[in-house]
């Protein structure tokens, strides 16, 4: 946060290190903070020290005072810092550090963060328990620090030459910032054409890294060139000390949720949730009411398509804990409307990201600040069809594996142009591992087709669930760090920002995550409660929601695309996929984008609407940032 004590906001960052006259490049830094306004609309900064110019953007939840101003500075070392996120655990840090005898100059985490690296350097970091990305500057060292929250909730962004290093928040500001050359990476959009978003620390732009989570990097000038080293940060733990039976587990868990919970719900402004009818955001729903002894506000985002929405299950869980609902109905035409606004909100491409766009909006117009959403409970308690899958072929036989590898060779003759039959034969091919079963999972195009579509050969997947020989604990670790952070998060962070609105995860909470990765994965993917979805999370919170609501299997929310892209929202892609020289601004083959979007129209339900959509997102996000092949 960046306010005063107990109360959050949400930054921007930005900022230029060079080697030869720094203040040459503030006009750089300013057109940043221009193209960050939408996540700080409050205030902005700029100040130059040493070698580097550092710049700010302020979304205020509730204190405007100039104390909460930034970039901040500490008087007795000179130091700077620009800070976007929260530091939930400051009050704890602020105690630790009153024995300094030099007086506060305001009530604002970030002013402790800045006091924390004065007496720890950048271990400070490690210490932080929260949403953050940072950049500090040391006079004394002359050295630029930048941190990232080791789950990666909130982004950064940077990009080297040997005499500038410049850093933001979101890929476009650096666009923006007329340092970094508006070309496409080939090998960002192999990523993307693989995963349905750019897997970190790529991006969709050439030479524009990401910082991944968890990781320090320090920048100094040596010999009028920059040198960068990057520092892997203390990666989450699953090493927290294992409770001895899984009722106990329960009891702990609902502990660590309500704990942090509570620390999510500090703020003075309106709060919402985002309420699916799931029973992630049901939870959040449930806990938020149990905690502050009043209800919250709750949105929903809801279909004419049956199939899709799920508006009756939402509507009783505001009904039961007499909740201010808000519905959003959304129809083909409305996001027609919308697309151009979504599109160009969009930092970096991505199959997803729409749904959280449009309710975004919702939860923004209603005049609410600061929204709770129940992600990450698929990834810690087991919610994703990997889990089981990964379980089913650790249980085959090393000869049935065997067996299963051999008929992979004829599996390509019955394929007939179904995705999920071409899963099921690469997964036959592969070695079984979890780490194969979340890369054929998660994957948007088949290695053959991004070779048809690029010509390219696509990048070797180097997947590490780290060190667990638990089945169900790999999987979430892959999810942890692959999908949800490549793309839930990345996307709730840029579609939420497009409309200054504050979106806090309780579940990505370290001290969470670190408890459900100690846990044996039986514990959550067992019987014991007669295969209720995420057993582990239903038990944990069964006294506070309705048994139906438990039991209901898992939805997930979606918009209806492949009903909308046969219909009016047809018109619109087709003008994108069908013209030959739009799509070869991407870098693509048109002869492969035609047959994708094709084949979609075909048979839509064996290709599925992800992949045209996808490409279709490429190129007007390409379009609209300006972006081409080299």
């Amino acid at each position: 946060m960046c306010g005063s004590l107990g109360k959050q906001s949400v930054c921007s960052i930005s900022g230029v290190f060079s080697t030869a006259d720094p203040a040459s490049h503030t006009e750089a830094v300013t057109r940043m903070n221009g193209a960050l306004t939408h996540r700080g609309p409050d205030d902005h900064g700029i100040v130059i020290s040493g070698d580097v110019v550092l710049g700010n953007t302020r979304l205020a939840v509730i204190d405007t005072s100039h104390a909460g101003h930034q970039p901040m500075n500490d008087p007795l070392t000179g130091n700077w810092i620009t800070y976007n996120g929260e530091t939930y655990n400051f009050k704890q840090l602020r105690a630790e550090l009153d024995d300094d005898s030099h007086a506060w100059q305001s009530n604002s985490d970030t002013e402790v963060v800045l006091r924390a690296y004065r007496k720890w350097g950048v271990d400070a970091f490690h210490r932080l328990r929260g949403m953050f990305a940072l950049a500090l500057w040391d006079e004394r060292k002359q050295t630029l620090s930048l941190a990232r929250d080791p789950l990666g909730i909130k982004p950064l962004y940077y990009y080297r030459t040997e005499d500038v290093f410049v850093f933001a928040s979101e890929v476009r500001a650096l666009l923006a910032s007329g340092i970094v050359p508006r070309k496409l990476s080939s090998e960002g959009v192999d990523s993307y054409l693989a995963n349905g978003s750019i897997e970190a620390p790529l991006t969709i732009v050439d030479g524009v890294k990401q910082l991944l989570p968890g990781h320090c990097m320090q920048v100094h000038a040596s010999d009028g060139k920059i040198e960068v080293v990057i520092r892997e940060g203390v990666a989450v733990s699953s090493d927290a000390d294992v409770p001895r039976s899984r009722a106990e587990a329960v009891a702990r868990l609902r502990s660590e949720l309500e704990d942090s919970v509570r620390l999510h719900l500090v703020s003075d402004v309106p709060l919402g949730v985002f309420l699916s009818g799931g029973i992630d955001s049901s939870a959040m729903v449930a806990l938020t009411t149990r905690i502050t002894g009043e209800p919250p506000r709750t949105f929903s985002v809801v279909f004419n398509e049956p199939e899709y929405t799920e508006a009756p299950h939402a509507r009783a869980v505001a009904a039961k804990f007499r909740t201010d609902h808000c519905e959003t109905r959304l129809t083909e035409d409305q996001l027609l409307d919308t697309l151009p606004h979504a599109l160009a909100s969009l930092d970096q491409p991505t199959m997803d990201g729409i749904n959280t766009f449009v309710v975004s909006k919702t939860v923004k117009n209603a005049g609410v600040t600061v929204a709770l959403s129940g992600l990450g409970g698929d990834e810690l308690f087991a919610g994703y069809p990997s889990f089981k899958r990964a379980l089913q072929l650790e249980s085959m036989s090393p000869m049935s594996k065997r067996f299963l590898r051999a008929a992979s060779g004829f599996g390509k003759i019955a394929l007939n142009g179904s995705t999920q039959r071409s899963k099921f034969w690469q997964l036959a091919a592969s070695d079984c591992a979890p780490a194969d079963v979340y890369r054929v999972t998660r994957q948007l195009f088949a290695p053959n087709h991004v070779r048809g579509m690029t010509g390219r050969e696509p990048p070797c997947d180097h997947l590490d669930p780290q060190s667990s020989d638990d089945v169900v604990n790999q999987i979430s670790q892959l999810e942890l760090r692959g999908y949800m952070t490549n793309t839930l998060l990345r996307d709730t962070d840029a579609m939420s920002m497009a409309h200054s609105l504050e979106v806090r995860v309780p579940l990505v909470d370290v001290k969470v995550v670190e408890f459900a990765l100690s846990l044996p994965g039986k514990w959550k993917l067992g019987n014991a409660t007669n295969g209720v979805p995420k057993p582990l999370l239903s038990d944990a919170v069964a006294d506070l929601l309705p048994r139906d609501l438990l039991a209901r299997p898992k939805m997930g929310f979606a918009l209806p695309f492949k009903n909308w892209m046969q219909g009016r929202l047809r018109a619109e892609i087709a003008s994108v996929l069908d013209d030959g020289g739009r799509v070869r601004e991407t870098g693509l083959a048109a002869e492969g984008v035609r047959d994708v979007w094709g084949k979609f129209l075909q048979k839509p339900r064996a290709i599925g609407w992800s992949r045209p959509w996808s490409l279709y997102v490429l190129a007007r996000w390409c379009e609209i940032n300006g972006v081409k092949p080299q």
